[in-house]
C-alpha cells in the first residue's frame, strides 16, 4: 500500500499537471517517473524522523524500502518511456531553415537536399572552410543545406557545476559569432542555405558523429591546421571523425587564398578517390571557370592501363560543358607523394582520397605522419568515403547529372 500510494501520488500528479500545461504524453510520463524517485534526501529525512521518535522502526523500514524501490525503478522506466535515441532527436536544435526549391509537401517531386555538416571550432578563422562547403553544395537547381556546427566543449566536472544561464549565454554568444561569419559569405544568395547548430558537449568527435547520423548529412567537412612548432599528424578530434563518423568525411587543409579555379585529383581507383572525384566534379559544375586535372601516378616503364580506360569512358558520358574542362594526366614516378606535391604547385586545391598511394591510410591516421597533408603546396582536401561499395567510376554519374544546370 505504501508503494502504491507513493508511486501513484507522484506519477499521476505530475503527469496530469504536465498534460494540463501542454506537455506531450511522452515527456509528461518522463517527468512523472523523474518526480517519483526519492533518493538520498528521503533517507536523510527518515533517519531524522526515527531519531526524533516521530516514526516507529516498522514505519521507518517500510518507507526506506519504498524510497529504494522508487529510486531504482526510475532509470529503467525512464528508458522505456523516453529512450535515449528519442531524447537526442529532441535535443538537437530544430533547424530554422527556409525551405529551398522543393518541400516535403510536393509529394513525389520532393528531392532530399544535399547536406554538409561543417564543424566550426573558431568562427573568426574558418571562413574559407564554410565558403568551400557552399561551393561544393550549392546549385540553384538542386536543394542544398549547409550546417555550421559549433560545439562548446566543457569538461564533465565543469559542465556539472555550470548553470543553465551560463550555458545559454555561451550558446547565444557563439551563435552570434556564427551569424557574423555567415554574413561575410559571397555571393549573398548562399547565406539563406546556411543554418548553424550550436550545442554544449563534453565529447566533440562523438557528438559530431551523432548529429551527422541524426541529420542524415551527406558529408562532414572539417578543417585542420598544422601546429606551428610540430609536424602534427591528422590525429586528435579530426582523426576520430575520419575513422568513426558514419558518413563521408573530408578534411580541409587551408593554405590561404580564395581562388578555386584549378583543381587536382590524384586518382588510383578506390572508393575514397571516387569521393574525391565526385567533390571535384561538383565544384567543376558549380563554377563555370574551374578546371580539373586528374592525375594518375604509375611506376616507371609502366604502360597505360585499364584505369585510364575507365576514366576516359566516364568522361565520354559527362556533359560537354564539364568534359571540356577536365584533363587526365599520367605521370611516371617512383614516389607518388612527391609527384602529387610537384603537381600541386600549379593548382588552387588538391583533392585526395585516404589511400596508401598518397601517404594517407584510413586506419593509421593517429599513428603515422600524413606526408601529403604537410607537404602539399596548394590547399588540400582529404576525403574518406564511409560506404564500403566497390570503387566504380560509373556510379558517380548520377551525382554529376543531378547538378545541372550550373550555379551562376
Amino acid at each position: 500500500m505504501v508503494l502504491g500510494v507513493a508511486i501513484a501520488g507522484k506519477y499521476v500528479g505530475t503527469y496530469v499537471a504536465a498534460r494540463v500545461s501542454g506537455i506531450n504524453k511522452r515527456e509528461a510520463s518522463a517527468l512523472g517517473w523523474l518526480m517519483n524517485t526519492r533518493g538520498l534526501t528521503e533517507l536523510i529525512v527518515l533517519n531524522i524522523g526515527l531519531e526524533l521518535g516521530v516514526i516507529s522502526p516498522l514505519i521507518f523500514t517500510m518507507l526506506v524500502i519504498m524510497a529504494l524501490v522508487t529510486t531504482f525503478m526510475t532509470s529503467p522506466l525512464l528508458e522505456w518511456t523516453y529512450p535515449k535515441r528519442l531524447i537526442r532527436l529532441d535535443v538537437v536544435e530544430p533547424e530554422l531553415e527556409v525551405e529551398t526549391a522543393t518541400s516535403a509537401t510536393d509529394g513525389e517531386n520532393y528531392t532530399r537536399p544535399y547536406r554538409i555538416l561543417v564543424p566550426v571550432a573558431n568562427p573568426s578563422t574558418q571562413k574559407g572552410l564554410l565558403q568551400l562547403a557552399a561551393s561544393i553544395a550549392l546549385n540553384y537547381s538542386y536543394p542544398a543545406i549547409i550546417n555550421p556546427l559549433s560545439l562548446i566543449e566543457f569538461e564533465e566536472d565543469y559542465a556539472f557545476e555550470s548553470t543553465p544561464v551560463e550555458a545559454d549565454r555561451l550558446i547565444a554568444q557563439r551563435r552570434q559569432q556564427l551569424e557574423q561569419l555567415i554574413n561575410t559569405l559571397e555571393p549573398v544568395e548562399i547565406r539563406s542555405h546556411v543554418h548553424p547548430i550550436v550545442r554544449i558537449s563534453s565529447n566533440v568527435a562523438r557528438e559530431t558523429a551523432q548529429i551527422a547520423a541524426l541529420k542524415q548529412v551527406d558529408l562532414i567537412l572539417v578543417g585542420w591546421h598544422r601546429p606551428a612548432f610540430s609536424s602534427n599528424r591528422l590525429g586528435g578530434k579530426v582523426g576520430q571523425m575520419l575513422t568513426t563518423a558514419p558518413v563521408d568525411v573530408a578534411v580541409f587543409v587551408d593554405r590561404g587564398g580564395d581562388r578555386l579555379e584549378s583543381l587536382l585529383v590524384p586518382y588510383s581507383a578506390n572508393i575514397h578517390d571516387d569521393l574525391a572525384l565526385i567533390l571535384a566534379l561538383r565544384l567543376l559544375i558549380n563554377r563555370e571557370t574551374c578546371m580539373l586535372q586528374v592525375l594518375q601516378v604509375v611506376p616507371e616503364n609502366h604502360l597505360k592501363d585499364e584505369l585510364s580506360y575507365e576514366l576516359n569512358k566516364m568522361m565520354e558520358q559527362l556533359p560537354s560543358s564539364v568534359r571540356d574542362r577536365i584533363e587526365i594526366k599520367i605521370v611516371q614516378a617512383p614516389d607518388p607523394i612527391q609527384a602529387v606535391v610537384e603537381a600541386s604547385k600549379n593548382v588552387d586545391l588538391t583533392i585526395a582520397g585516404t589511400s596508401r598511394t598518397w601517404g594517407i591510410e584510413r586506419q593509421t591516421l593517429g599513428r603515422y605522419t600524413d606526408q601529403l597533408a604537410i607537404q602539399c603546396c596548394s590547399s588540400l582536401l582529404i576525403t574518406r568515403r564511409y560506404s564500403q561499395v566497390t570503387a566504380h567510376l560509373a556510379s558517380m554519374l548520377p551525382d554529376v547529372r543531378n547538378q545541372e544546370p550550373t550555379l551562376k
